[in-house]
């Protein structure tokens, strides 16, 4: 099953009749991470949109004030144990209580909880399943017995699911070539609030001045967790080179990780010569107003999905060089740079590129592109035509 969207005069139209849906959105917990955030917004304008929308969740977090905020309904599941298993039987009494048309499970755990616990309710009170898909890692195997049993549960039990939406091309396919039985799929872009992520003179200048970096100099700037899968040793290497005879460019580092790899991080930029100018900042709940300091979004991931930094970034009039993984050369197009993956002479060529390349023009073609593409209305009323879809291929 592939949907074709199809705007409206409005411009955020759907190709079924808008009938208000009953969804319940499973999460894993409530911390910072990209498919939490994407999942609260999502929420958010569903229920602005007149559906009812309920957010059920295995653990609380630091984003539950953002729940709040949006004044959405939440259910946090209590676990017996540390397993999320422990949580089925209430998460049972709760679809049986709210009685939703449609859970959307996001990410493998959340899935295999979503499919147990409609197969243990009453034939006229399951709800379709749709699964989220949020990465793209499918044709990498499994490192650790938890993933490879929850891989091998998830090739037995996926077909009972009814669609999945990717965010992005390649999670797709790498998916389904990885299982071959699962359902239906379709592609649904993260969306971005455009309103939130926006220019702003003021954080731009605010955060040079915590940041001790004169308003003349150039930032380059990465958002991400200091894992090894996003690249940092690949970005301070680039770094060097195409900053190399501009001593007053920055690199400014936003994230969490063990205390180990940040050491060795920063250890690789002393070593490197350009420990002044390399800044690692402690990940923030609200990045909205970070961007705007940046005059240069990096990513130097070997994997992703759809890395909503760069979107966000770009939202706020910031272009961004990126490496051809996921859906982030689909985001950054020719208004960025996109590069092979892994090659540290390739991305210090981009960023040498697109530093030479800003100028108001580009910034408010970035900010027009995530408008037309990626807003989150855009991503809602896709996600309504799909869920009223699955919803209508049988009687609830």
């Amino acid at each position: 099953m592939n949907f074709t969207m199809s705007s409206n005069a409005s411009g955020y139209g759907s190709p079924y009749p808008e009938r208000p849906l009953r969804v319940s959105i499973l999460l894993g917990g409530l911390g910072v991470g990209g498919a939490e955030t994407q999942a609260i917004n999502l929420a958010a304008e569903l229920q602005a949109m007149g559906h009812t929308v309920e957010l059920v969740t295995l653990a609380d977090g630091v984003l539950r004030s953002f729940v709040e905020a949006h004044r959405l309904r939440l259910h946090i599941l209590r676990r017996l144990t540390g397993s999320s298993v422990s949580a089925l039987p209430e998460f049972v009494h709760r679809l049986r209580k709210s009685q939703p048309q449609v859970i959307y499970a996001f990410m493998e755990v959340q899935w295999l909880m979503a499919l147990a616990a409609v197969a243990m309710l009453p034939l006229g009170l399951r709800p379709r399943v749709v699964l989220g898909l949020r990465t793209t890692d499918y044709d990498i195997g499994p490192s650790t017995l938890k993933e490879r049993i929850v891989r091998a549960i998830i090739r037995r039990s996926s077909a009972r699911a009814d669609l999945l939406i990717a965010n992005s091309h390649s999670g797709l396919e790498t998916f389904q070539r990885s299982f071959p039985n699962a359902p239906a799929g379709t592609i649904i872009p993260n969306g971005i609030d455009v309103a939130r992520f926006a220019p702003s003179a003021s954080s731009r200048a605010y955060w040079r001045r915590m940041w001790m970096i004169s308003p003349e100099a150039t930032i380059i700037g990465h958002v991400g967790r200091f894992d090894p899968v996003k690249g940092h040793e690949l970005l301070l290497h680039a770094f060097e080179q195409a900053s190399a005879k501009d001593l007053n460019c920055h690199l400014i580092c936003v994230g969490n990780g063990e205390p180990s790899r940040l050491d060795a991080l920063m250890e690789l930029a002393r070593s490197l010569g350009i420990e002044g100018r390399v800044h690692f900042l402690p990940a923030q709940l609200d990045t909205s107003s970070i961007y705007p300091a940046f005059d240069v979004l990096a990513l130097t991931s070997y994997r992703e999905g759809f890395p909503n930094v760069v979107a966000e970034a770009m939202s706020c009039g910031v272009p961004a060089v990126v490496t051809d993984c996921g859906a982030s050369g689909e985001i950054a197009t020719n208004l960025g740079e996109v590069v092979a993956v892994g090659s540290i002479e390739a991305f210090a060529d981009g960023l040498s590129r697109l530093l030479g390349r800003r100028s108001a023009t580009l910034a408010n073609a970035c900010r027009s592109h995530i408008h037309s593409q990626f807003d989150i209305r855009v991503a809602a009323a896709q996600t309504v035509a799909a869920l009223q879809s699955v919803c209508s291929s049988k009687s609830i």
